[in-house]
């Protein structure tokens, strides 16, 4: 959830640069994901992550926003192991 609401942040800046307002129609899905971040997050590290999200460029957004996450050796293990089967 850190992910979501650094790139949260970015997406303000990126929309204050513009002068781009949030789209009325992208308000409730944008309401359902903060409000699914605040209950995975405290205010503290929501407003760290945010403040890190805002201080992006946007190439760095895009990329951040592209980057995978961190190979979990665990599940590749379990995978290989049941298509050994």
């Amino acid at each position: 959830m850190e992910k979501a609401a650094r790139l949260f942040g970015a997406s303000e800046a990126l929309r204050k640069a513009l002068g781009t307002p949030l789209p009325g129609s992208y308000r409730a899905n944008y309401e359902r994901n903060l409000s699914s971040i605040r209950k995975q997050l405290d205010q503290a590290s929501i407003a760290a992550a945010w403040a890190k999200g805002r201080a992006m460029t946007m190439e760095q957004a895009i990329t951040y926003a592209l980057e995978e996450p961190p190979h979990d050796r665990r599940r590749s293990e379990v995978s290989v192991a049941q298509s050994d089967r």
